[in-house]
């Protein structure tokens, strides 16, 4: 084995913010559009967070089989093999290319789908046929960024990502509540529509990005050969992961299913909830990316101990991160409430559900940070299938089976029941994942 590559924290935060940055604006991006809807109408929110989680659960599946890419982009570049970064990405391209075969269908035929209450069904259609159309933009989104995530040149993706939220936002406010004089109020149809235009401007600046002559130059990124023997390993390495993913985002659009079929005042708890998670989980979302891209390349160099460095170092910024997060959602609730206020005057009522539900969230953001961090570290040695059972196994049996046997008794007149499992489960699967973790079956070069 070489010799421990020395990163510093200086050095690790440099690479580390950027994607954590970069997550942090794709969440706000998901959530413009919800709490600019809440402004125009709370059922309209409801509508939206509803058709997104179901746009996500059938999307996701192709989305982490692409993000896979920056597994073998990191290991190329670690192994110095730089003409070779380009092809995966192209593969994955083509991925979310040939997934509109499916998605297209899919958003035409929604309505048979009977997803809505009657009282949200017309606008929740509406929403879900064009979001779902263009879902494959997504995929083609994932492959692009792996590309930038594991050559670890996070930069680029984050002017992408920042540029596009600023046109997120004005398009849905122009859209959602109009213009005078030059557009009429869409309300729920204006906020697909800006999704999808700031999707396809994302695609499209990521691509410039991919196809610059520096990239073209140093690691060939012209070469979009179809590579069938690649295409293949990366579906096979990204596909226990896609799987998990995909039944994880089925388990939570089960839930909210159930509490927007039991009333109003749940489904907005559950839809506000959501938006918080979404908001709040960037930073262990960003540094389980960054951790695998750099374990990735560091598997390729062979370098065992500067992996557990990282990981060390990685830890204690998800504790410091979560101690920051601690304040709005644990000590003073009231920012939150603020926050709340200026959307809704309508849910004053159900306050209380929310400082229970704030505490559970930061439990439960605490948990998946750690989980995600060790997840990262394993999925950079093609290690998916054990973290992909593990959080399906605890998910599925200790949430969403005991949420929907109180649904199916006519008990389920709270969500603290299902907030309590959530951070249980939680502490579950870091301790098993940190075991798997400590045994290193993942330390395995792909290419």
């Amino acid at each position: 084995m070489r010799n421990c590559k020395h990163y510093g924290v200086a050095k690790v935060l440099k690479f580390a913010l950027p994607l954590v940055l970069t997550s942090l604006s794709g969440n706000l991006m998901f959530n413009v559009d919800r709490l600019m809807l809440a402004h125009y109408s709370v059922d309209a929110m409801n509508a939206a967070a509803l058709a997104g989680n179901f746009t996500s659960t059938m999307s996701f599946a192709i989305v982490s089989i692409a993000q896979i890419a920056a597994v073998f982009v990191g290991q190329y570049n670690g192994l110095k093999e730089y003409k070779k970064a380009g092809w995966a990405p192209w593969q994955m391209i083509y991925l979310g290319l040939l997934s509109f075969l499916a998605f297209v269908p899919l958003g035409v035929f929604c309505h048979h789908f009977g997803i809505f209450p009657d009282y949200y069904r017309v606008d929740g259609e509406k929403y879900l046929r064009i979001i779902l159309s263009f879902a494959g933009i997504q995929a083609i989104i994932g492959a692009l960024t792996a590309f930038f995530v594991g050559l670890g040149r996070s930069s680029l993706v984050i002017c992408a990502v920042l540029s596009v939220n600023v046109l997120n936002f004005l398009l849905n406010w122009g859209l959602i509540f109009g213009i005078d004089g030059i557009v009429s109020p869409l309300g729920i149809v204006g906020s697909a529509t800006a999704t999808i235009v700031s999707e396809i401007t994302h695609s499209l600046l990521l691509l410039g990005f991919f196809l610059n002559n520096q990239n073209k130059t140093i690691y060939n990124t012209q070469d979009c050969k179809f590579r069938k023997n690649l295409f293949l390993a990366c579906i096979k390495t990204g596909l226990p992961l896609s799987f998990g993913k995909t039944f994880s985002l089925v388990a939570w659009f089960i839930i909210l299913s159930v509490f927007n079929y039991t009333s109003k005042d749940l489904a907005t708890i559950e839809a506000f909830s959501i938006n918080v998670w979404v908001i709040f989980i960037f930073f262990a979302d960003g540094s389980g990316k960054a951790i695998s891209s750099l374990s990735a390349n560091l598997i390729g160099e062979n370098d065992l101990l500067s992996i557990k460095k990282l990981y060390r170092m990685f830890f204690l910024f998800n504790l410091a991160a979560c101690a920051l997060f601690s304040i709005p959602l644990v000590w003073y609730q009231d920012m939150m409430f603020w926050f709340l206020d200026g959307i809704s005057n309508e849910i004053t009522h159900i306050y209380p559900e929310f400082r229970f539900v704030f505490v559970s969230m930061w439990l439960t953001i605490l948990m998946d940070g750690i989980f995600y961090l060790t997840c990262g570290v394993l999925n950079s040695g093609g290690d998916t299938k054990f973290s992909t059972c593990l959080e399906l196994v605890t998910l599925w049996i200790g949430v969403v089976l005991p949420t929907l046997a109180m649904y199916a008794t006519n008990n389920l007149t709270t969500v603290r029941v299902t907030y309590t499992l959530l951070p249980i489960t939680g502490v579950i699967n870091c301790i098993v994942i940190y075991r798997r973790y400590c045994q290193q079956k993942w330390f395995t070069r792909l290419v």
